[in-house]
């Protein structure tokens, strides 16, 4: 195994968490989502530690994620799974699998992203924005953001809009989480490939 997975201690907390390509959107951009998944495609392609999923990994360029996912002036127009699966395939070592609060959730968010990490992967989820940084429900659309890495009692996530990883307490972001539907993407390698735990690091 090769890659660098993993970056220690984030501020100073008890976790690691996944070392995330950053790619910083426009500030007034509602591409958030394209650009998620293009960091968590990268991510795989470029750090995850099993040579054999990396060389399956082709990631994909901006322009391509935008061919599947189709953005509007709130964001992504059609939330739904198959976009997600033609860009699977695209990418060809990745699942991305939509979930929502219909489909089995809510689990705290910590939970939820934990199946992900603990295989070194990361959860790419819809967040509140303006009730993260003012405490106060917004009424704009949602935002995406990447979780890498969860504690006991904090998280930290890589935001399109942010320079470096932001720490949150877990309550703090679970209640931002997409208050309505819960929607989230796990990140899964396909059938075949097998994921390399954390604690065989």
């Amino acid at each position: 195994m090769v890659g660098n997975p993993v970056v220690g201690n984030p501020d100073g907390h008890d976790y690691n968490i996944l070392h995330m390509p950053g790619y910083r959107q426009a500030q007034d951009a509602p591409e958030c989502i394209c650009y998620a998944l293009w960091m968590a495609s990268h991510y795989v392609a470029n750090e995850y530690p099993d040579k054999e999923v990396r060389d399956r990994t082709n990631p994909p360029k901006l322009d391509l994620i935008e061919e599947y996912i189709e953005i509007g002036d709130l964001g992504w127009e059609d939330v739904s799974q198959k976009p997600l699966t033609g860009l699977s395939s695209e990418v060809a070592s990745l699942k991305f699998q939509l979930e929502c609060r219909y489909n089995g959730l809510p689990q705290s968010i910590d939970e939820f992203a934990a199946k992900g990490l603990d295989q070194l992967l990361p959860t790419i989820v819809w967040v509140d924005r303006v009730l993260l940084n003012t405490g106060k429900r917004g009424e704009g659309p949602m935002h995406a953001v990447v979780v890498c890495g969860a504690g006991e009692s904090h998280i930290t996530i890589e935001d399109p809009l942010v320079d470096g990883t932001t720490t949150l307490e877990i309550e703090k972001l679970e209640e931002a989480w997409d208050p309505e539907f819960n929607t989230a993407i796990e990140v899964k390698l396909r059938n075949g490939l097998e994921p390399t735990r954390r604690d065989e690091l």
